[in-house]
């Protein structure tokens, strides 16, 4: 009886300390994870986030929902600072970012989520 008692308990622990996975990478800054979650209760949000390297930095393109017609790619740094956007409507000149063309010189590393 004993022993039963004390396996009901080792387990009961066992499932309380299980926390949700939420799926995402564990070293992806805390902003780009609310944006995600948010986007998963919006038809409308950002239909992916993908890593890349720029400049030296890591940097996140939340890329928006094709449900959107023309509009711009916000790219966020690891402190989670907008440092510039780019696509959308304008033609190639609005692909700059910090002086480059950011889609010929990022370097893509991966897809964190996707709709």
């Amino acid at each position: 009886m004993k022993r039963w008692s004390y396996i009901t308990i080792l387990s009961l622990l066992i499932c309380l300390s299980c926390k949700k996975d939420d799926g995402l990478p564990a070293d992806i800054p805390a902003c780009i994870k609310q944006n995600i979650e948010a986007a998963k209760q919006d038809t409308y949000g950002i239909s992916d986030v993908t890593e890349y390297e720029y400049q030296g930095k890591i940097v996140y393109a939340l890329t928006p929902s094709t449900l959107i017609a023309d509009a711009s790619t916000p790219i966020y740094d690891q402190t989670c600072k907008q440092i510039c956007s780019v696509g959308g409507f304008g033609g190639p000149a609005i692909n700059q970012c910090n002086g480059e063309n950011f889609f010929q010189k990022a370097i893509k590393k991966r897809v964190i989520w996707t709709r």
